[in-house]
């Protein structure tokens, strides 16, 4: 039977493991496939990336090896700007696109915010702004030793994030296009999420689901509920096609 591949991009700090519980609970026709980024996981032995387009090119070059159908983006936070250039890349190279794009607990790029410089904080003020965000268990941030161990992950991808340079975009994106967020995500505006709709093309819906920041761990039963219903569809489609 046809199926449909989800690639994943993960929040700040994060690595493929953010998505490992959702595979059992999307149905068996979604391949959830979480892309490692470097400097984690089973790529903890490569550098981490020196800017933003660095990070586009290496994970462009990981997804297309990885296309061999029907496939659909989902970035988280950090992961949701990286799909986001992401796609325009994939748009430019003139490859196979994603049937749809989903775009979670972020606000939309080209959105200007005042906001804290984290990778310039010294240790101590690093970890206790990152532990403020939540998502990460107290026993990481209260073990120096653990947190160590985090805290080049963390400002690697701060670093990356916060100089960042948006630039216009002139194409709208082709396919369907998903928000979600989290409902307690104290950082996450309606407006912000409108933002969003200035990329779309086609239809752009969004979700409020339980949850803060991090409600895609916090809450994966509604966050799969949300993938099988927008996803589904391309693949009955694709069946009776």
């Amino acid at each position: 039977m046809t199926s449909i591949k989800l690639f994943c991009l993960p929040h700040a700090g994060g690595s493929s493991i953010a998505f490992q519980r959702w595979k059992s609970q999307v149905i068996p026709l979604i391949n959830v496939c979480p892309i490692e980024l470097k400097g984690r996981g089973i790529r903890s032995n490569e550098s981490f990336y020196q800017n933003f387009e660095e990070a586009i090119d290496d994970i462009y070059n990981v997804l297309v090896s990885s296309i061999d159908g029907s496939y659909a983006i989902l970035g988280h936070s950090m992961g949701s700007w990286l799909a986001l250039e992401l796609y325009y890349k994939l748009l430019q190279e003139k490859v196979s696109l994603p049937l749809h794009m989903i775009f979670s607990g972020n606000r939309a790029p080209h959105s200007e915010r005042k906001e804290i410089i984290y990778h310039k904080l010294s240790y101590d003020e690093f970890r206790k702004a990152i532990q403020k965000n939540g998502g990460v268990s107290n026993e990481i941030f209260e073990n120096q030793k653990i947190f160590s161990i985090f805290e080049p992950i963390l400002r690697a991808d701060f670093r990356m994030i916060e100089n960042y340079c948006h630039k216009e975009k002139f194409n709208r994106i082709h396919c369907n296009m998903t928000i979600m967020t989290g409902k307690d995500d104290q950082k996450i505006t309606s407006s912000d999420l409108i933002g969003w709709k200035k990329y779309a093309g086609a239809n752009c819906d969004i979700f409020k689901l339980d949850g803060g920041h991090f409600f895609i761990q916090e809450n994966i039963p509604a966050v799969t509920k949300v993938i099988n219903q927008i996803l589904s569809p391309y693949v009955i489609k694709q069946e009776f096609c």
